[in-house]
């Protein structure tokens, strides 16, 4: 399963404040967060209120993402950093790869004057044969030239949901260009049906 929802949020203000402070904070890991402290009123931290707030739509919007729990991080990327290698959305405090049962990824920004950074998606769920790419630019080149069909690329767009099925292997394809000193960040969300313990 895959979904894309434009214009996500109608009050795009959380999204412009929380793209600042990772723009300058940089990529992060949040504490595993139960679905009673996202249900709160408000939370330890602005930033925090502002994401619980996101799982709150997000769940309104698809109520089958409400779980137990949420493991929440920021991914940023830049003209230094550029691309995410090809991965699943799994507890990484289990040698056997288990996955989330659901992720979802907001854009935050920026969009302007971005090329590249496609989010490639694997349509097929992970098993002990799928084959992982160890090169980013042999997926990219295998996802835009078609010779791998069981991958579609979805454009960066600022305010964009996605939900996607945690089993599918995804990647981040290389930037192309960015302005000087402007971030790729995308706020991700994984929703699990058990407490998970998040290795930093």
């Amino acid at each position: 399963m895959i979904k894309i929802l434009d214009n996500f949020l109608k009050d795009t203000t959380p999204l412009d404040e929380l793209y600042q402070y990772f723009h300058y904070a940089g990529q992060w890991q949040f504490d595993f967060m139960p679905a009673k402290y996202v249900n709160k009123k408000t939370q330890t931290t602005q930033t925090e209120t502002h994401i619980c707030n996101i799982i709150k739509e997000i769940c309104k919007t698809n109520p089958k993402f409400a779980g137990v729990g949420y493991e929440v991080w920021v991914n940023l990327l830049d003209e230094n950093n550029d691309h995410l290698d090809q991965h699943v959305d799994r507890d990484e405090g289990l040698d056997d790869i288990y996955p989330a049962k659901m992720t979802a990824t907001l854009y935050l920004g920026t969009e302007e004057g971005l090329e590249g950074g496609d989010l490639a998606i694997h349509t097929v769920d992970y098993n002990a044969n799928t084959h992982f790419y160890s090169d980013i630019y042999e997926l990219e080149k295998a996802t835009t030239e078609n010779i791998d069909n069981a991958w579609i690329n979805i454009p960066y767009k600022y305010n964009r949901l996605l939900f996607f099925d945690s089993q599918f292997p995804h990647a981040v394809l290389p930037i192309k260009k960015i302005k000087s000193g402007e971030s790729r960040i995308t706020l991700t969300i994984s929703s699990w049906d058990k407490k998970i313990t998040v290795v930093r």
